[in-house]
């Protein structure tokens, strides 16, 4: 059973006197509907638009019917506002709003479930709407309420949109409708929240009581006492004003003045991608969430509130991936919707290869590598273990020289310096102090290690066994010789000169047979 087939189409015969019924939408057609739940004695507040609230499961049953029949004449359907009511204190959902821009249904989800013990008294109706991909879904927080829905009810709410998180991808921050609204409003439109007083009144006057936030209103003290016109109206009013901003939103249409923080997208984009060019090495699969992360921090400016800060890091990510600045890993075909956060676990890098892929790639590198850690050819596969037992010391060791490697041949401090020491004593810096040029802190490696690259995929199964793992194999390493540790208080790693110098020679002489044959590709083609 599917949302549109709810009422029987086979036994409706088109009547051009009613327009309902007339299989098109029609002015008179929300007009009709009122009607309809009005001869159904369904509670009604008789405010613009019009506000009901079935106190029925059959009431629920007939009031969804009429709505969603009525929805279902649009030759494009339009989204219908969801908006769960749910208790600041428990989280407990206490009515459930339903939408459209002529009408609201305020249902009693917490009552008709007794109190939501009964989680399977939940209208039929309402469970196969919310279930249904026909209709898409808008509401502000959507993706919490649809959390909280799941949890309550088990019902998987499909098709829907946030439409805080939509407007955070285009860089506007923003905690509530109302300050949503002064961004997208309509300009003839007021948005004007209610103020609850002492008393439990509502009023519009400024001045009178705390602001009413309908997700923040305690429902559970309040849910059983008649719900007051005042309070439904600034209820109500969210849905609608919701549903004129999603119209806003997908065109772009800014209030007159506004001034969006992504000014100029196309510069800022670049600006973000050197930014990430100095901040993680190419190839290096990472969460979309950890980009955004990066990006919240210090190339944002200090004078943005935490807000925008995180709506403009979203957009700029969502740029980047746009404009393949940013690639989804092999195995990942889908497309970047950016519909539902889950796309922040995805994992996305920049343009290019990584480190430790180039160094076994190539030849010379692979030979170099596997002379410094004594393996053989035929050892290398067991890097594609997953079970680090079965793998010899000296194949462990050559993984966690790989992953370090990435990181202290790629940030800032890890270029080869000459004056360092190319054996494996550790060199003592004049004064006691630390030398420049000399690597990375190996507090600071260990942590990138742990987040990022192959290591941080055990890491998040085993953290502890594996922060041990690593802290053991750079021991190694360092007894080894193919990391050198500068002492001091705080102790400083970097690749052993001698084995960087190598494998830095191979890289260049490869760099130079490309560019001589991209050159002869040039003259053979003139």
């Amino acid at each position: 059973m599917t949302v549109r087939h709810a009422w029987n189409w086979s036994k409706i015969k088109s009547d051009p006197k009613n327009p309902f019924f007339s299989r098109k939408s029609s002015k008179t057609t929300p007009k009709t509907a009122v009607i309809l739940m009005a001869n159904a004695d369904i509670p009604m507040l008789q405010i613009k638009p019009p506000v009901f609230i079935p106190a029925t499961n059959e009431q629920v049953q007939h009031a969804l019917n009429v709505f969603l029949f009525m929805s279902d004449f649009n030759i494009e359907p339009r989204p219908l506002a969801v908006n769960a009511l749910a208790c600041s204190s428990t989280g407990l959902i206490h009515y459930l709003q339903v939408s459209n821009e002529h009408l609201s249904l305020i249902l009693p989800t917490y009552d008709l479930t007794n109190g939501g013990r009964n989680p399977e008294l939940i209208p039929a109706l309402l469970r196969t709407f919310l279930e249904s991909p026909s209709y898409t879904k808008i509401g502000f927080g959507a993706y919490e309420d649809a959390s909280r829905i799941m949890d309550q009810y088990g019902i998987a709410c499909k098709n829907l949109l946030d439409v805080h998180w939509m407007a955070k991808i285009l860089g506007v921050g923003s905690t509530n409708v109302r300050a949503l609204h002064d961004v997208f409003g309509e300009i003839h439109d007021v948005y004007i929240p209610g103020r609850i007083s002492s008393d439990g009144h509502v009023s519009n006057q400024e001045q009178e009581g705390q602001l009413i936030d309908p997700r923040r209103w305690d429902w559970e003290s309040h849910g059983s006492v008649e719900l007051s016109q005042e309070l439904v109206r600034c209820i109500a009013q969210d849905a609608f004003a919701t549903l004129r901003m999603f119209d806003n939103i997908q065109a772009l249409r800014f209030r007159p003045g506004y001034k969006p923080l992504l000014i100029n997208p196309q510069e800022k984009m670049i600006e973000a991608r050197d930014f990430l060019l100095t901040s993680i090495p190419r190839g290096t699969l990472l969460p979309v969430r950890s980009l955004h992360h990066l990006l919240k921090g210090p190339f944002m400016s200090s004078d943005i509130n935490s807000v925008d800060r995180d709506a403009q890091a979203l957009a700029l990510v969502k740029l980047l991936i746009d404009n393949q600045e940013l690639n989804a890993e092999k195995a990942d075909t889908g497309s970047f919707t950016f519909e539902h956060p889950s796309v922040l676990s995805r994992r996305v890098a920049l343009p290019g290869t990584r480190s430790s892929e180039e160094i076994l790639s190539n030849h010379h590198s692979r030979k170099t590598i596997m002379e410094a850690f004594n393996c053989r050819s035929d050892e290398l596969r067991l890097m594609q273990d997953s079970n680090m037992s079965r793998k010899p010391d000296r194949i462990q060791d050559l993984e966690c020289f790989l992953s370090a490697y990435e990181w202290l041949e790629f940030l800032p401090g890890a270029e080869l310096d000459e004056s360092q020491e190319p054996s494996g004593r550790q060199p003592q810096p004049a004064g006691g102090a630390n030398p420049t040029g000399c690597g990375r802190k190996e507090a600071t490696l260990l942590a990138m290690m742990m987040n990022f690259g192959t290591i941080a995929e055990n890491a998040k199964r085993q953290p502890v066994e594996t922060r041990q793992w690593v802290v053991d194999r750079i021991e190694r390493l360092v007894q080894h010789g193919a990391l050198l540790r500068i002492g001091g208080r705080q102790r400083f790693i970097r690749v052993n000169p001698a084995l960087l110098r190598r494998l830095k020679r191979i890289e260049n002489r490869q760099d130079e047979h490309q560019h001589h044959a991209e050159i002869n590709k040039v003259l053979i083609a003139k």
